[in-house]
């Protein structure tokens, strides 16, 4: 499936992000601000926020919901390709915070949380 694919971008946030130019700003919503961020750093927990805000970004961006329900399989597909010490070595205190309790727009298209989040909807 081609959209499962778009995960892959999503785990730039763990640090691995180009420096290319990037199109305008759409703009925030909101949706996905005001999370209670885990008390430790974990794939999990990282996983589950990566696919939730794909799937809210994504039907944002194409004015749909067709992404709608892929969320579990994305977090599924990064849960297994990652390391809670990766994660803690990847992740500052300071970005995990500000990773869950910023809209999924901040922290992947305005990269406000520093931590070189961008995405792709495929």
């Amino acid at each position: 499936m081609v959209r499962r694919a778009a995960v892959f971008a999503l785990l730039l946030a763990l640090g691995c992000g180009d420096s290319g130019s990037s199109p305008p700003r759409k703009p925030d919503t909101g949706a996905g601000a005001g999370q209670t961020p885990p008390a430790v750093e974990n794939c999990a927990d990282l996983c589950q926020r990566l696919g939730t805000c794909l799937v809210i970004l994504c039907n944002e961006d194409t004015m749909s919901t067709m992404y709608t329900g892929f969320d579990t399989l994305l977090a599924e597909q990064c849960t297994a390709t990652c390391t809670d010490a990766q994660v803690m070595t990847a992740i500052n205190p300071t970005a995990w915070q500000c990773f869950f309790q910023s809209s999924c727009r901040q922290v992947f298209d305005y990269d406000s949380c520093h931590a070189q989040g961008t995405y792709h909807c495929m």
